[in-house]
């Protein structure tokens, strides 16, 4: 028998090594597709991330994937709330849209933030006791520290043996007020320094109401109601913006510089007061607040502006928040004003955390980090009390609530990126 030439020889070698590449790509589909687990109720389809962050978690299969948590989309979640009003006692009664029957609210609840190329870790209070163990944290700003507070707070009651935080100190029951609490089993303290425009403020005149007169705004002073207090701290969350909308007359050193929406009268020596834009008066006092914070050995966590949702009006002449569901993240963007705050705060965030690169003496550092809410905030204008945070006859002085948010409700998503940023 003749053997075969050359040409045949590779012929037959070709079409061997074809076959088998053909039998490992059905292999390798066919196991690829019956390891999917597609809900289509739940399936959306992102888009690629716009900017990397590193993102280690241990308790997901894209441990170590880069993606920026900022950027997502909310997806549905049949597992969420993690708490209800009958299993968290904390939760500020005006914020408790499940005792005042919120429409909607089973399905506005079940959702949960999904950032793209990677997974968020789902709030684990056990592990976050155990960073905080003998630590202190203090959020400092408005009323929505104190709801991103009492979030945390629901959360941690979750777990086994986390008890109930003993008050310490201050009145209780106070709304604007500084007010702490203890886990003694943990050695953790929390704390909320309420302060409205982070720099020192008072009203312009004797009898002034406080929500609708205006006030006089030091830029360039840290409020003593936080900035003596929390170099002390482990954590500062710091925010505040949305009080920069009312009217205000604004200082810079010693002397008047302008308004916010009010109309300033001339003085002797203050005739070339003017109208200032709101966001310079945001940047200028998150300027002063990280200045103050220059030093502290802890960690920083700036947040950003968690948008307001009025409709057809503000919050004093009628508007209201009605939706029922999240926007989708092409479907809305920040309002105009929202967005010079979030930049202005944005910025101010990296010129502070360039000039950190340098030690405090004895080569401890502090560490600054960035929790941007703002856009994933933007999508979820259901979130809000809105009318159901009193009953229909009570008076309130809020009636109509579309700043803060249901608890539970979209704001649990912050301490989910509160735990990934000091896990990190």
């Amino acid at each position: 028998m003749k053997p075969p030439n050359s040409q045949t020889a590779v012929r037959r070698a070709a079409s061997t090594t074809g076959l088998l590449l053909i039998l490992l790509l059905v292999a390798f589909t066919a196991c690829n597709y019956t390891s999917l687990n597609l809900n289509t109720e739940e399936f959306i389809d992102l888009p690629a991330p716009r900017s990397v962050v590193r993102h280690n978690n241990d308790n997901n299969n894209n441990a170590g994937a880069a993606c920026d948590v900022a950027k997502g989309e909310w997806v549905r979640d049949k597992a969420a709330p993690y708490y209800t009003n009958a299993t968290c006692p904390l939760i500020d009664g005006r914020q408790d849209c499940m005792k005042y029957g919120k429409p909607g609210l089973a399905s506005i609840l079940q959702w949960r933030w999904q950032p793209h190329g990677c997974d968020l870790r789902r709030f684990d209070a056990a592990a976050f006791f155990r960073i905080v163990r003998g630590k202190s944290m203090a959020f400092v700003g408005d009323s929505v520290a104190r709801n991103h507070m009492q979030s945390l707070m629901c959360l941690l009651s979750q777990t086994a043996g986390a008890g109930q935080p003993t008050e310490i100190g201050g009145a209780k029951d106070c709304v604007h007020c500084t007010r702490k609490y203890r886990y003694e089993e943990h050695g953790f303290t929390v704390a909320v320094f309420w302060t409205p425009f982070l720099v020192r403020w008072n009203l312009t005149r004797a009898g002034a109401l406080q929500f609708m007169d205006p006030h006089n705004v030091f830029l360039d002073e840290p409020d003593p109601e936080w900035s003596g207090h929390v170099l002390d701290y482990d954590y500062v969350v710091l925010n505040g913006a949305k009080w920069f909308t009312r009217p205000t007359v604004l200082y810079e050193r010693g002397r008047r510089l302008g308004c916010v929406n009010h109309e300033c009268s001339a003085g002797a020596d203050q005739d070339n007061a003017m109208a200032v834009a709101p966001e310079y008066a945001v940047r200028a006092a998150f300027r002063t607040a990280l200045e103050a914070l220059a030093g502290f050995r802890g960690t920083v966590v700036v947040r950003t502006v968690a948008p307001p949702h009025y409709e057809n009006g503000k919050w004093y002449d009628g508007g209201d928040c009605v939706r029922r569901s999240p926007y989708r993240g092409n479907e809305t963007r920040l309002p105009e004003t929202e967005e010079a705050f979030h930049a202005a705060q944005v910025e101010e965030f990296r010129a502070a955390a360039s000039e950190a690169d340098q030690s405090n003496g004895d080569g401890k550092k502090g560490r600054l980090v960035l929790m941007d809410v703002s856009e994933m905030m933007q999508m979820r204008g259901d979130g809000h009390p809105g009318r159901y945070g009193h009953w229909p006859h009570e008076k309130v002085g809020f009636g109509i609530d579309c700043v803060h948010w249901c608890l539970p409700g979209p704001v649990d998503a912050w301490n989910e990126l509160l735990l990934h940023l000091l896990s990190g």
